[in-house]
């Protein structure tokens, strides 16, 4: 067909069309119910049509709203403003409405021939951006598809009133660090390691475990090996943010109790590790003052190639009995996490790698004990930025630093809903996760990444 007859063909079809509209009565408008909330619903723009009595005269305006609002049973509404573009007013209630009776005046608005239109007149959030110089390099936090979306997240919150603990080689002095760090403990025992044979079973050389620090446990939690492994996985969970310094931390406004449990060679002790998840709920353990900042989610970024034992699932199952959340690294052996300790055991947070792509690391654990995924990195370009030793910045991969993002994140809902049980903690961070597709982790990533936006929201909603 010429160019020219489907020219006239649409004039002609448009020509129709207006014909009709001019001919058929006016019929009711839409109501956006969209950004309603449970409660505090109290502004609404309402667009009349143009031409229409309540467009041009306030007094027809007036009866127009009265009239809806003593539809719907509400209480009159007021116009407070007119809007740049026409027909467009803003009205408000004398008070919040919750969510029902706002729906119905909406749609009571929206009955009247003479509205176009009517819609909650909320808000538009600025996403929160750091000034921290490195935020630019902290890929892992973004709003994307491999990212677990923190900055739309802490327009809710920074995770403020949370204590969250780390279970880790210790702490070393940062002034990125320093502010969010409260006192902690080292449990290290062993002041001179352990022998030749035992470190070769984990195929470290002699003195493995070594306290470093010339004696047992103390209330020192200082990296005494210099690993800065804590500094890292700490950096990520609540470096200063918005400092103008280095990098940001997820759960920027919570505090870290650091304890130590890890010694020379990165070595720890399955006793010392496990008294000190026990320590950092708030439980006792016996020649160690008891915790004054019993923690609300505690981070495990160590593990041994073994399934869980009797004496470690006693402790997780202590450590969740007193409120806390055990968010533990799933392991870098490229195995299923069941064969992992402590991620293979039940009443933890197992956590899997996943890199710049949204697909498993390729050292990450896997399987059905899986329970979250999140950045952990991959290869030279592609790893995590945090925190490290002598006031320094570095990148590092591993589901050790996973783990850390989802204990930031579980923090972050537990600031706002601090009642929840640490089951059900798991649970909003299980629902509220993005899938990972089979084609980006084959053997098992759990509910998926864990998306820090979504789980705020659903705190918020369910408080």
């Amino acid at each position: 067909m010429p160019a020219s007859s489907h020219r006239l063909n649409a004039l002609a079809a448009a020509t129709a069309l207006a014909l009709l509209g001019a001919a058929a009565p006016a019929c009711a408008g839409q109501a956006h119910l969209a950004g309603l909330g449970d409660d505090g619903n109290r502004q609404y723009i309402v667009k009349f049509r143009g031409g229409s009595a309540p467009s041009r005269e306030v007094a027809a305006m007036k009866a127009a709203l009265d009239a809806a609002a003593a539809r719907a049973g509400a209480p009159k509404l007021s116009a407070l403003r007119a809007m740049a573009l026409p027909g467009m007013r803003v009205v408000t209630t004398p008070g919040p409405l919750k969510r029902a009776q706002a729906t119905a005046l909406m749609r009571q608005l929206a009955a009247d021939p003479n509205v176009e239109f009517v819609q909650v007149d909320g808000g538009v959030t600025v996403k929160m951006t750091p000034n921290d110089p490195q935020f630019s390099r902290q890929w892992h936090y973004a709003d994307t598809a491999a990212g677990i979306r923190a900055p739309t997240a802490w327009n809710a919150t920074a995770g403020a009133g949370v204590v969250v603990a780390v279970v880790d080689s210790g702490i070393l002095s940062h002034t990125d660090l320093n502010a969010n760090v409260l006192p902690g403990y080292d449990f290290v025992s062993a002041v001179n390691g352990r022998n030749a044979a035992e470190c070769a079973i984990d195929g470290l050389s002699a003195g493995c475990g070594k306290s470093l620090d010339g004696d047992g446990r103390d209330a020192n939690p200082h990296d005494a090996g210099n690993i800065p492994h804590g500094n890292h996985v700490a950096g990520t969970i609540a470096a200063v943010t918005n400092n103008g310094l280095g990098v940001a931390g997820i759960a920027h406004a919570a505090k870290i109790v650091p304890v130590r449990a890890a010694g020379s060679q990165g070595y720890n002790a399955h006793s010392d590790t496990i008294d000190a998840i026990v320590w950092a709920s708030g439980g006792h353990v016996a020649g160690v003052p008891d915790n004054l900042n019993p923690a609300e989610v505690i981070n495990v970024s160590l593990g041994s190639d073994i399934a869980c034992t009797p004496a470690w699932q006693a402790g997780v199952d202590a450590a969740a009995a007193n409120g806390a959340l055990v968010v533990v690294a799933a392991g870098n052996g490229n195995n299923d996490v069941s064969g992992n300790v402590p991620a293979g055991c039940n009443n933890v947070v197992a956590v899997a790698a996943t890199d710049k792509n949204g697909a498993k690391s390729s050292f990450s654990a896997w399987g059905a004990k899986i329970d979250l995924a999140a950045p952990g990195g991959d290869g030279l370009f592609n790893q995590v930025q945090s925190t490290v030793a002598n006031n320094g910045y570095g990148a590092m991969s591993g589901t050790s630093m996973a783990s850390p993002h989802v204990a930031g994140v579980a923090a972050l809902v537990r600031s706002l809903a601090p009642g929840k049980t640490p089951a059900q903690v798991e649970a909003l961070l299980k629902s509220t996760a993005r899938p990972i597709p089979a084609s980006k982790c084959s053997r098992g990533c759990g509910a998926g990444l864990v998306d820090a936006a979504a789980a705020v929201a659903a705190a918020q909603s369910s408080r």
